[in-house]
């Protein structure tokens, strides 16, 4: 990368706040992908309480879409731009 491209990279008007991260949906990216990785192994644990094939899997698919939407949504959510002041 030559000097020019690095200059112009670094070149801030002064007004330009950094994003902060959103620690809030961090955590929730976080669970998100943890109750997506659960629902992986959860199948055969919820058959071996009684449910049929069918049940087990309306359960998890309901769990895993619900994952995938908090987890888009917390990506979405992920940085957040201070407010001018004045």
């Amino acid at each position: 990368m030559s000097k020019e491209w690095l200059s112009i990279l670094l070149l801030s008007d002064g007004g330009d706040y950094p994003a902060t991260l959103n620690r809030l949906a961090v955590v929730a990216f976080v669970v998100a992908g943890a109750v997506g990785v659960l629902g992986l192994f959860a199948l055969p644990t919820l058959e071996s309480m009684g449910l049929s094939f069918r049940e087990a899997f309306a359960i998890i698919g309901v769990t895993e879409f619900a994952a995938a939407v908090v987890a888009g949504l917390a990506a979405y959510h992920l940085y957040a731009v201070p407010e001018e002041s004045g």
